[in-house]
């Protein structure tokens, strides 16, 4: 039996903010305001911002200067990055439609963990209207969390079929490569799909380096091994971002054919390189990468140690579950 309007639980969700409640937020804005650098611990307490408050929030976020703005909200994405407990859905929400395309591109990358269904229609929905390049980026970057939920069966098939036209319009017709890019990596979790196929096909014959780059990001995405003969031959491509993504990809696909090579870009002079083709010895496993790991976990390099050390245990975890983990 569904609760009255009048029942206490939904008559105190659904109450205004009291004066004091708009006071206090006012007071933390001032505080935020005036510094000249904003203390994260004041801006730690707006998460989880009430709703009744949105409304008073918003009204205080509109006299905050453009330069202001975009501190702040860039702050609340570090802070939710670096602490799982802090959470401010509710701001980069309200924000989406900030005067400012860099206020909106922080809050659309801000939700990047967010899965809500209702989010895709709104993110969705702000794309036709949305003229800054950048932003639209920043859209197409975020709809990979929702192309990957279709990917698994966890969004219904309405909500996909819509995502899945909406990437492959982004992909085809957008004047910015940048979006063109990011819908063409969103679409790697659609691999099955012909038109996926094609698109990721194009561009990686594309002349466009960052298109390249794209393409083989999703390769890997796609968990199709009709792109192994690629994503080898460019694990010694000249260019380290290549070489990044197609260890990366190797990786995803749990492709034995790539140890060897895999294993020789760990020396590797780019560091980024060295740290995806480790990596993706864990993920593929196996005993030539435990073993090349567990040389490498004793390594005099810190770094290669370190992220050695986290793929060995990923590779002996993958291999038996139940195996104790081979760290104190």
């Amino acid at each position: 039996m569904p609760l009255s309007s009048e029942h206490p639980i939904l008559s105190q969700w659904h109450r205004p903010a009291t004066p004091g409640e708009q006071q206090e937020l006012a007071e933390l804005f001032r505080r935020i305001t005036a510094a000249h650098r904003p203390a994260a611990a004041d801006v730690a307490q707006l998460s989880d911002l009430s709703r009744r408050l949105l409304p008073a929030f918003q009204d205080l976020w509109s006299e905050v200067p453009v330069t202001r703005r975009r501190t702040l909200i860039a702050l609340m994405g570090e802070l939710a990055e670096s602490n799982i407990e802090l959470n401010f859905r509710r701001i980069f929400e309200l924000v989406l439609q900030d005067p400012d395309p860099d206020v909106r591109a922080q809050a659309v990358a801000g939700l990047w963990e967010e899965d809500d269904p209702c989010l895709l229609d709104r993110l969705l929905e702000l794309l036709p209207s949305e003229a800054v390049a950048p932003v639209r980026e920043a859209i197409a970057v975020a709809l990979s969390r929702f192309s990957y939920l279709a990917a698994v069966e966890q969004l219904d098939e309405t909500r996909a079929q819509r995502l899945r036209n909406t990437l492959v319009g982004l992909a085809r017709e957008d004047p910015a490569l940048g979006v063109r890019r990011r819908a063409v990596e969103a679409l790697g979790y659609f691999g099955e799909d012909p038109v996926a196929i094609q698109l990721i096909a194009e561009a990686y014959d594309a002349e466009q380096h960052e298109l390249r780059v794209s393409a083989v990001h999703a390769m890997g995405r796609t968990l199709d091994r009709r792109w192994l003969p690629h994503l080898l031959a460019e694990l010694e491509n000249d260019e380290p971002e290549l070489r990044y993504e197609a260890a990366r990809a190797c990786g995803e696909l749990g492709a034995p054919e790539a140890v060897d090579r895999l294993i020789g870009l760990v020396d590797d002079p780019d560091r980024e390189v060295q740290a995806a083709a480790i990596g993706a010895l864990g993920q593929i496993g196996g005993t030539i990468a435990v073993s090349a790991l567990r040389r490498l976990a004793r390594s005099a390099d810190p770094v290669v140690r370190e992220a050695a050390v986290e793929a060995l245990t990923q590779a002996l975890y993958e291999a038996d579950p139940l195996r104790p983990s081979p760290w104190p």
